[in-house]
């Protein structure tokens, strides 16, 4: 393991290395401030520029946008009220009440310091589990891999928030398209719609994606003729926010396990995980007359949950090859363009990309936390830069990432529809988590299912193995959960109602 860090730590301390390095977390810091685009949308754009790239130094950039990204969410969301990015949402409610009293300074510094130590442990334990559990998915057979691709894909649709039925559309939706090209074991033509050749190649994730996301927030933003909000706010030098750690240290841990743990979930990330760490916090303090009025627990958790589910994500995609949350569907389209693809042997089979991707990741840690520490006062100029010309560079890059893609105007087709269906998403509040993590794992899912029953014919072999009945057991679990837990918690509301009905007729 030294040796494989050292050698990472050799081709990134190059010219090359540090640029993409530092460029990285610099461009993750300023995108994830600015309200709408966030880091996604850059990595999007940046994935057909990946394939000229090696894959070591392509991941050590795209970590570092996504640290970048996750750490700069919280200055939209204290300085403007509004969040940088969906992880940042929490941040909101506590960390603006602080600059409406005048004080942006004490949020931003606890949010700066939450971000680093949330972020640096959960990529150090990644480092050291993911190597264990590859070790034991190594074992693992086409039963196995089937029934986890399986679980992943029905946990993200039972615990992503909003409609089940919409999260199921989107799922069995992705799994239609991505089904669409040639058969991987005959080579037989399935849905060539209109008898187009191009559908023969499949859907481009690429062009998808563009479509999905950097399409998307263009055409929304355009639609919406939203101005971007004034920032008058001053920020002073950074406080070490000793005394505000000190005496939330407790809280601080237990935010830093639940997004470890959200993380390692495949699908959720940091904006459940943000959520999830405030409401236990939320739940457990003594005075709560505090929260949601300036709080600073409440900025605390949310930020020390969603950075340190970072480190969470990166276990399953480096360790099985399932995407953590939807950055990590990224990474594994980069390496895919490489013919490389992420399982549990690509530590053994390619080790100088994991342990480039882990170093790049500490050391965009420590690059944010010292820009954001000394150059807090710059905060503010972050979100004065001119929409109009961040949009218009990034549907530029878009388009051209498109047809660079698969070289042919077909995939231009592909992003402006998928970016058509990602605004009809937005409106019939349709999550595309479900949908893109579906549309990434359901070939893996259809192989091995095909291969498995090939193997042992039947569906016997599914649930005669303990380790895929398990993750069959758990993936459907998860899924009734999703149905059951709205009745329960609407049961339990209106029998609060009668009893305050009842107790109001009692009093009068």
């Amino acid at each position: 393991m030294l040796q494989y860090f050292a050698e990472a730590f050799k081709s990134l301390l190059t010219v090359q290395g540090i640029i993409f390095v530092v460029a990285g977390s610099l461009a993750g810091v300023i995108l994830g401030a600015i309200p709408g685009l966030g880091s996604s949308t850059l990595i999007v754009v940046l994935l057909p520029i990946a394939y000229k790239m090696e894959p070591a130094m392509c991941m050590a950039l795209f970590i570092s946008i996504v640290i970048g990204g996750m750490s700069g969410g919280c200055i939209g969301s204290i300085l403007l009220g509004i969040p940088g990015t969906s992880s940042s949402l929490t941040t909101v409610w506590d960390g603006y009440e602080f600059t409406k009293q005048g004080d942006p300074v004490r949020p931003l510094s606890v949010a700066v310091m939450a971000s680093f130590l949330g972020t640096l442990p959960s990529v150090i334990l990644a480092v050291f589990t993911c190597k264990a559990i590859a070790a034991w998915a190594v074992n693992l057979y086409f039963w196995e891999y089937a029934a986890l691709c399986y679980c992943a894909i029905l946990m993200v649709v039972g615990l992503s928030k909003g409609n089940l039925a919409k999260g199921l559309f989107g799922a069995g939706l992705a799994i239609f398209i991505a089904s669409i090209g040639s058969d991987p074991l005959d080579a037989s033509g399935r849905f060539i719609l209109f008898n187009i050749i191009d559908f023969r190649n499949g859907i481009n994730l690429i062009s998808l994606m563009l479509g999905l996301f950097a399409g998307k927030i263009i055409m929304l933003e355009y639609a919406r003729g939203e101005k971007a909000k004034k920032v008058d706010v001053k920020v002073g030098r950074f406080k070490w926010p000793g005394k505000d750690l000190k005496e939330n240290f407790a809280g601080f841990i237990r935010s830093w396990i639940i997004g470890l743990v959200i993380g390692f979930m495949p699908g959720l990330g940091g904006p459940v995980a943000s959520i999830m760490a405030y409401s236990t916090e939320n739940m457990l303090a003594k005075d709560k007359s505090k929260w949601g009025k300036g709080e600073i627990m409440g900025v605390l958790s949310g930020e020390t949950a969603k950075n340190s589910a970072i480190g969470g994500a990166l276990i399953p995609l480096i360790a099985l090859g399932i995407p953590g949350d939807a950055s990590c569907v990224q990474f594994i389209q980069a390496l895919q363009q490489k013919n490389i693809q992420p399982s549990p042997l690509l530590i053994q089979t390619n080790p100088e990309i994991v342990y480039t991707l882990f170093t790049a990741a500490l050391l965009s840690a420590i690059i944010i936390v010292l820009y954001e520490t000394i150059g807090m006062p710059t905060f503010p100029a972050l979100l004065k830069i001119p929409y109009h010309y961040l949009y218009s560079i990034v549907i530029m890059l878009a388009l051209t990432g498109a047809y660079m893609a698969q070289r042919n105007f077909f995939s231009l087709i592909v992003m402006l529809v998928s970016c058509c269906l990602a605004i009809l998403f937005d409106i019939f509040g349709v999550s595309s988590l479900p949908f893109l993590m579906a549309f990434i794992l359901s070939p893996m899912l259809e192989n091995n299912v095909r291969k498995a029953v090939a193997t042992s014919p039947g569906f016997k072999g599914f649930f005669t193995r303990p380790i895929s009945c398990v993750f069959i057991v758990v993936g459907t679990l998860v899924l009734l959960y999703g149905f059951i837990a709205p009745a329960i918690k609407k049961g339990r509301k209106s029998k609060n109602d009668a009893a305050r009905e009842q107790a109001a007729e009692i009093n009068d």
